[in-house]
């Protein structure tokens, strides 16, 4: 198989090249899916929405430096073109030779920037376009979710409490699930919660559970040892 029609294979498959971004799929359930409340998930949204925004402002700049570049290349190239004309147009010589086929050379070597640098934008727009797309995403879910509950500050004390109970029930649901116990920095969060959040309350119960009966077994334990040592005695 020749190179020529390889490379146009190619260029028919990459047709159906996926976007270089997030599919829908992910954005919905693995970025702001696993948010625990739709406080949280409209806070995500806004935390995504800016990284976003300050990424396109980035891009635009990036697109007028490119522009101003591809200018100033054709300048250049104007500018050769000029000095090749005037060239020619003297007598011939071999200096004169060289400098026309130096000019000439950098005249290549200008347009081959002038096609990297447009290849460039491309890429940038693209990028731009595929960022567009999941902000199109996160301002439709977080529109959606601000009509099931209106947005609170991120510092609504209600908002905090709610989103901490919810996600350290779901951390320690998992931790259970898992590995059948709750290590000690886990209990420690949640032991600093407000007394009144639930997860706080089923933990502090777990664990007054857990104390009574490593107390009940202790005890068990010492009747043993003090019957088996009357046992002896006798």
């Amino acid at each position: 198989m020749s190179g020529e029609i390889i490379v146009h294979e190619m260029d028919e498959i990459l047709q159906h090249e996926p976007t270089q971004r997030h599919s829908y799929f992910q954005l919905k359930y693995f970025l702001i899916g696993k948010e625990p409340t739709i406080q949280s998930k409209m806070w995500q949204c806004i935390r995504e929405l800016k990284n976003r925004r300050d990424s396109m402002k980035s891009m635009d700049l990036e697109l007028e430096e490119a522009h101003d570049k591809l200018l100033l290349l054709d300048i250049g190239i104007q500018r050769l073109q000029i000095a090749i004309k005037e060239k020619t147009s003297l007598a011939a010589c071999a200096m004169n030779n060289l400098a026309i086929e130096e000019a000439a050379i950098n005249v290549r070597q200008l347009d081959r920037q002038k096609k990297s640098l447009s290849e460039s934008i491309t890429q940038i727009r693209d990028r731009k376009k595929w960022v567009e797309e999941e902000c199109r995403f996160f301002v439709e879910t977080f529109k959606n979710l601000r009509k099931i509950e209106e947005l609170k500050h991120f510092d609504d004390f209600e908002s905090q409490k709610n989103y901490w109970n919810e996600k350290l029930t779901q951390k320690i649901n998992m931790k259970m699930l898992t590995s059948g116990q709750i290590d000690s920095e886990l209990v420690e969060t949640v032991v600093a919660l407000p007394d009144e959040v639930p997860v706080k309350k089923q933990t502090l119960q777990t664990l007054n559970n857990k104390q009574s009966q490593m107390l009940q077994q202790l005890s068990e334990i010492t009747k043993k040892l003090e019957s088996n040592s009357g046992h002896k005695e006798s």
